[in-house]
């Protein structure tokens, strides 16, 4: 029965300790974005959301809107990434979504967002407001990827522009926003391609018309260590109360006085034959 315990207790240990390191993990990295988040509305350097690393500094649709009193700021970019397929460094290009709520009652957390072109080509997106601060960006379900992809909205080699987001909550529109994306916004993926093309690598600096983005790094590995010992102890500290405290009183946090009388007996007849 002592093994089965002290397996059950291990057990419980070792859960417990992924549990602390996932939430320590996770509630750090989520104050630290909140920071970041907070400050860059702040200072208004948009750019700072932009996830992908190879954009177009400048916005390809700026506009702020004023819908049902509440007042947004709708900016679209230029971006792109670097991929590996077959051995080729391939650029991927699309659009960036990005909208700021200025004044009025913010959106959901989450929504979706129907992105369309014409009436009959659409590609559905997640929308989010991160940590209900009033910006509001985009990913596809499938692809978590944040960019409206061109190759999603070309068809026969045409790409189709884009004329309209709609923003919609379990049936409800929230707004629509008309907008006028078209393939000649498009020349970040062309500039990269290049690049790679005749380098045979990845930029790590700005290049001629395109800017790169280094990747955020949040590193919360001291406080996760931090709270990993804490644990541990606090596990030491309980494998010794439970277990060897006990061992002294045969299981029991306090000897019975009928205990106590029977290990003095045994006390006594040791003495006895000695």
């Amino acid at each position: 029965m002592k093994i089965v315990n002290r397996i059950i207790y291990g057990l419980i240990v070792a859960v417990g300790l992924m549990l602390v390191a996932t939430i320590t993990d996770e509630y750090y990295r989520s104050r630290e974005v909140l920071a970041i988040t907070e400050e860059t509305l702040a200072n208004e350097t948009y750019t700072d959301f932009i996830s992908s690393a190879y954009f177009n500094e400048t916005p390809v649709f700026e506009e702020t809107l004023t819908i049902d009193d509440n007042e947004y700021l709708v900016l679209v970019y230029n971006a792109a990434h670097i991929t590996e397929a077959n051995d080729e460094l391939l650029a991927i290009e699309g659009f960036q979504f990005l909208m700021v709520q200025k004044s009025g009652t913010h959106l959901p957390e989450f929504f979706d967002v129907k992105i369309q072109s014409g009436e009959d080509f659409e590609v559905i997106y997640t929308g989010f407001n991160l940590y209900n601060q009033g910006l509001y960006a985009i990913f596809h379900p499938d692809t978590q990827g944040s960019l409206i992809m061109r190759r999603q909205f070309t068809e026969d080699d045409v790409f189709q522009d884009i004329d309209q987001i709609v923003f919609e909550k379990d049936g409800e529109v929230l707004l629509t926003l008309d907008i006028d994306l078209t393939e000649d916004m498009l020349t970040v993926g062309a500039l990269l391609q290049s690049y790679v093309d005749t380098n045979n690598e990845v930029p790590t600096v700005d290049i001629e018309g395109v800017t790169y983005k280094e990747p955020l790094v949040i590193d919360v590995q001291n406080l996760v260590i931090r709270n990993v010992i804490i644990y541990l102890v606090v596990v030491v500290i309980g494998y010794v109360l439970i277990f060897m405290r006990k061992k002294k009183t045969l299981g029991k946090d306090q000897a019975t006085e009928g205990l106590k009388q029977d290990i003095e007996r045994l006390q006594n007849d040791k003495k006895s034959d000695e």
